[in-house]
């Protein structure tokens, strides 16, 4: 999400997303021999409205871009797997779980999941694996530690080949360092400034003469503001128009309690600068 970070990482990998994953990112679904997903550990809102945790919704954002078949990497705080177990246990099978190292497991009391993904599993087969990964997210920090094995034991995976790039992986929102190359190569910015820079506001050319009550109005409503040449004087003009609220009529019972019946009132105003006599004039 970070702009400064995702620049950074552009010089490191091949393909990177400058946005936030679950709002403004496409990505093809069974695309992925190995997803490793660190999601953030927070609560946030979900698409229903309700507070949810952001590791479930992660999970269940990008668990189906994931082949059938193929490795997820998940990475969350121990606790929150009774958050992560029913996708969990409905979408992928041999989902084994492994503690963070003693020695960094007290930061964020993180664990691993590894799972292997599969077709919908059967309702009671769900059941028993997601009631085994909830009693873990009872567990008290010191127990767990003791009950799952460690990172190291992890067991080695093979992971199936790509057969093909990526079809969709892209933001959908326009990072302005990309664009730019683009636009100038495709010379688009030619003339744009010319076409978009304001014309002057005093050029007025009405089809008929203009009553002296017309003028004024132009001037108040800021539509003549600018540097203007009367009788080789230099006036510098500047028109604005104020609403106010006139009282018209009030009453009360004598209880606290009353009305106020009021008005609009709009006040045109003209200031006027001579730059010859640097002089101020204010006609309302």
């Amino acid at each position: 999400m970070d702009h400064q970070r995702a620049q950074t990482a552009r010089t490191r990998l091949q393909n990177v997303i400058w946005g936030d994953a679950l709002t403004e990112v496409r990505v093809s679904s069974d695309c992925f021999n190995l997803l490793y997903l660190n999601p953030p550990y927070d609560k946030a809102l979900a698409g229903d409205g309700k507070a949810k945790r952001v590791e479930e919704q992660f999970l269940r954002r990008y668990g189906g871009t994931v082949k059938h078949g193929s490795y997820l990497l998940l990475v969350i705080p121990y606790y929150v797997l009774k958050h992560c177990a029913k996708p969990l246990s409905r979408h992928f099978q041999d989902i084994q779980v492994f503690c963070f190292p003693e020695s960094e497991f007290a930061a964020f009391r993180q664990c691993v999941v590894i799972g292997r993904k599969r077709r919908l599993a059967l309702k009671k087969e769900a059941q028993q694996i997601q009631q085994t990964l909830e009693s873990y997210a009872s567990l008290l920090p010191a127990v767990f530690l003791t009950m799952v094995p460690p990172l190291e034991e992890a067991p080695v995976m093979k992971i199936p080949a790509a057969d093909g790039p990526v079809r969709t992986f892209q933001g959908t929102k326009i990072d302005p360092l990309q664009a730019l190359p683009v636009i100038k190569k495709a010379e688009i910015l030619s003339g744009v400034l010319a076409e978009l820079a304001p014309k002057k506001k005093n050029s007025i050319r009405p089809l008929t003469p203009l009553e002296n009550g017309h003028l004024a109005l132009l001037l108040a409503g800021g539509f003549m503001n600018g540097a203007v040449e009367k009788d080789g004087r230099q006036l510098v003009i500047k028109g604005v128009v104020s609403k106010a609220e006139q009282v018209i009529k009030s009453s009360g019972d004598g209880s606290g309690t009353g009305s106020i019946t009021t008005r609009d009132q709009y006040k045109p105003t003209v200031k006027v600068i001579d730059l010859q006599t640097a002089e101020l004039f204010t006609i309302q």
